[in-house]
C-alpha cells in the first residue's frame, strides 16, 4: 500500500475541507441565534456544499479501499486519520437530491423548533417560562395546560421528524444498511448489539430503584396535588429527565419542599461562577464566554449547545444557552463549557481530521462529570459561597438529588433509545404516538393521559435533528462516574474542581490527544480500566452518603 499516496491525499482533501466546515458552523451558529428563513437557508446552502465534498464515488471507492486494508498502513496517526475519513464519506454517501432533501429538512426543523411557542391562556410562553409553572404552581389545570404547550411543537414537525427517518432509511439502504439506526450506529463505532446488551443490563440494574423512587415521588405528589394517580402534568419536568423538584419535597412535614437548590443561585453570577470553576482547575473559559450567546430572546433556539467553529487554530469555541439564575441552568452552563474545553484544549499540532473529540461520548462524560457539579454540597459552598450553616438544610437533599436525578435520567434515555429503533425500523407506523405512551409507562411508570394522541415524541428536538444520539448521553455517564472517581482518587486525592492538576490530567489524558485514537482506547488511557457500567450503577443506586 502507498503510504505517501494516502498521506497527500488526505492532506488534500484536509484543505478542501477546512472552509467549509467553518462555514457550516458559523452558518448554524446564526440559524441558532436568530431563527431566520435566511439563516435557515444559508445552512441548506451549506450543507449542500459540505455534501459535495464527498460526492466524488471514484474517491469514496479509493478511500474505502485504502480502509479496508489499513491494517497493512504502519503509522497509527495515519491509519486513525484514514478511519475518520472513511466514516465521513461513508456517512455522506447517497443520493444527492436525499442528502440535500434531508438538508432542507433538518434546517426546517429547527427553524420551527427555534420560533415555536407553546400558548397558555392565550400567551405565548417560552420553555423557560414552561418549566417554571411545573416547577412552582400548585394550580393542576394551569399545570396541564403548560404540560401540553410543552407538547405542542409536536404537531407541526410530526411530518418532517417522519419524512427525515424515511429519507435516511433510503440513504442507509442503498449503504446496505437494514436502517438508519444501524448505520449511524456503525458510523459511530459502536456495536448494535454490545450496545443493545448494556442498555438491557441498565434497564435491568435501575428498575427496581427506580420503582421504589417513583413510589415516593408519586406519594407525595398524590398528597400535594390531592389525586389519586400522578399525571405527567404533575411532574416538574416536561419528558421526566429528571426529577430534582420532586426529591426536595420529599421527607417535608408540612408538604413544603424540604430543601430548594434553586435558591442557592438566585442572584448569583453563572457566568461568574463557571469561570471560577474551570480556573481553579486551570482551564481558561474567558475567551469562550466572549464569543458566546447565553442569554434569551425571541427567535433564539431555547435550548443549549457548545460548538467549535471548524477546527484551526487558534479555536474559535461558543456555548450557546437561555441562562437564568436556577440550579438548572447552573448545571447547563458547567455542563457545556465541559464541552468547550475539551474542544479548545485538543492538541493543534495534530492533523485537521484529529483535532476533534474522540467520541461524542467522551465529550458528553466531561460534559456530565462538570454539570454534576451544580448539585454537589462540596462545590455549592467552596465555589458558589454558600455558607456551612446555610448548606445543612439541603446537604441530604442535593446528595440524594444527584443519584435519584441521573436514576430518571436513565430510564428516560431508555425510552427515546427503544423509541428511535421502531421509528427506524418503520416510521411510517400509525401507532407512534401509542407506542411512544407505551414505552414511557413502562420504563419510566408514568400514567398515559386518558384518551391523548398527539405527536409527543416529536417534542423532543434530538428526534428530528440530533437522530440516534441519546445513547452518547448514557456512554458519557459511565465514562464520568468512572473518570471523576480515578481522578479523585489517584491523581489529585481531592475534589476535581479544587485542583490544577485535574486541568493538567484532563488535557493529557482525554483533551490533548483529540482524535487519536478510539473512544474505548480513550477511556482506557483515562482512567486505568476499559468502560466499566458497575461504577455508574454503584452510584445511583446506593442510598444515604
Amino acid at each position: 500500500m502507498d503510504t505517501a499516496e494516502i498521506q497527500n491525499f488526505i492532506a488534500s482533501f484536509e484543505e478542501r475541507l477546512a472552509p467549509v466546515e467553518k462555514a457550516s458552523g458559523e452558518a448554524y451558529w446564526v440559524l441558532a441565534t436568530t431563527g431566520t428563513e435566511e439563516a435557515s437557508k444559508e445552512v441548506v446552502r451549506i450543507g449542500k456544499e459540505y455534501n459535495a465534498l464527498f460526492s466524488d464515488r471514484a474517491e469514496f471507492e479509493k478511500v474505502k479501499g485504502w480502509y479496508e486494508g489499513r491494517e497493512a498502513v504502519e503509522s497509527q496517526i495515519l491509519r486513525r486519520r484514514l478511519e475518520i475519513l472513511y466514516k465521513t464519506f461513508a456517512g455522506r454517501q447517497g443520493d444527492e437530491a436525499i442528502l440535500t432533501r434531508v438538508e432542507e429538512l433538518e434546517a426546517e426543523a429547527n427553524s420551527v423548533y427555534n420560533n415555536h411557542r407553546g400558548r397558555v391562556a392565550g400567551a405565548e410562553k417560552s420553555e423557560n417560562e414552561l418549566r417554571g409553572i411545573l416547577r412552582s404552581s400548585d394550580d393542576t389545570a394551569l399545570r396541564r395546560e403548560a404540560w401540553e404547550a410543552s407538547k405542542s411543537v409536536g404537531r407541526p414537525v410530526e411530518g418532517t421528524v417522519r419524512e427525515l427517518a424515511r429519507l435516511r432509511n433510503e440513504l442507509a439502504r442503498a449503504a446496505g444498511y437494514p436502517n438508519h439506526r444501524e448505520r449511524a450506529l456503525d458510523l459511530q463505532e459502536i456495536d448494535v448489539q454490545v450496545l443493545d446488551r448494556l442498555m438491557d443490563d441498565l434497564e435491568a440494574a435501575t428498575r427496581a430503584p427506580f420503582e421504589e423512587l417513583r413510589g415516593e415521588i408519586d406519594a407525595e405528589l398524590e398528597r400535594r396535588f390531592g389525586v389519586e394517580r400522578v399525571m405527567p402534568w404533575h411532574l416538574s419536568d416536561p419528558f421526566f429527565q429528571s426529577c430534582t423538584h420532586e426529591i426536595a419535597a420529599l421527607g417535608s412535614p408540612d408538604g413544603g419542599p424540604a430543601a430548594d437548590a434553586d435558591r442557592h443561585f438566585q442572584g448569583r453570577d453563572l457566568e461568574a461562577l463557571t469561570r471560577e470553576t474551570y480556573d481553579r482547575m486551570g482551564l481558561e473559559v474567558r475567551d469562550v464566554l466572549a464569543r458566546s450567546d447565553l442569554y434569551e430572546r425571541p427567535g433564539k433556539s431555547q435550548h443549549a449547545f457548545c460548538i467549535p467553529i471548524g477546527r484551526n487554530y487558534p479555536y474559535d469555541v461558543r456555548v450557546l444557552a437561555n441562562v437564568q439564575p436556577d440550579a438548572y441552568w447552573a448545571d447547563t452552563m458547567l455542563h457545556e463549557f465541559g464541552h468547550a474545553v475539551y474542544d479548545k484544549h485538543i492538541n493543534p499540532s495534530l492533523p485537521y481530521l484529529l483535532r476533534s473529540v474522540a467520541h461524542t461520548s467522551t465529550t458528553e462524560a466531561i460534559a456530565l462529570m462538570m454539570g454534576a457539579l451544580a448539585s454537589d454540597p462540596a462545590w455549592i459552598s467552596s465555589v458558589v459561597g454558600v455558607s456551612e450553616d446555610a448548606l445543612d438544610a439541603d446537604r441530604e437533599y442535593l446528595l440524594r438529588s444527584e443519584r435519584a436525578d441521573k436514576l430518571a435520567f436513565v430510564r428516560w434515555a431508555l425510552v427515546m433509545y427503544r423509541f428511535e429503533a421502531a421509528l427506524y425500523e418503520d416510521p411510517d407506523r400509525e401507532d407512534l404516538n401509542e407506542l411512544w405512551w407505551d414505552l414511557v409507562e413502562d420504563l419510566q411508570l408514568q400514567a398515559r393521559p386518558p384518551e391523548r394522541d398527539e405527536p409527543d415524541w416529536a417534542a423532543k428536538i434530538h428526534v428530528a435533528v440530533a437522530p440516534i444520539y441519546y445513547h452518547n448521553y448514557v456512554l458519557g455517564h459511565l465514562t464520568a462516574a468512572q473518570l471523576r472517581r480515578h481522578i479523585e482518587e489517584n491523581v489529585v486525592e481531592g475534589p476535581i474542581y479544587e485542583h490544577e492538576l485535574s486541568g493538567r490530567y484532563l488535557q493529557e489524558a482525554v483533551f490533548g490527544p483529540g482524535a487519536r485514537d478510539d473512544w474505548e482506547t480513550t477511556v482506557l488511557r483515562a482512567t486505568g480500566e476499559e468502560l466499566n457500567p458497575a461504577y455508574f450503577v454503584e452510584a445511583l443506586t446506593r442510598r444515604g452518603k
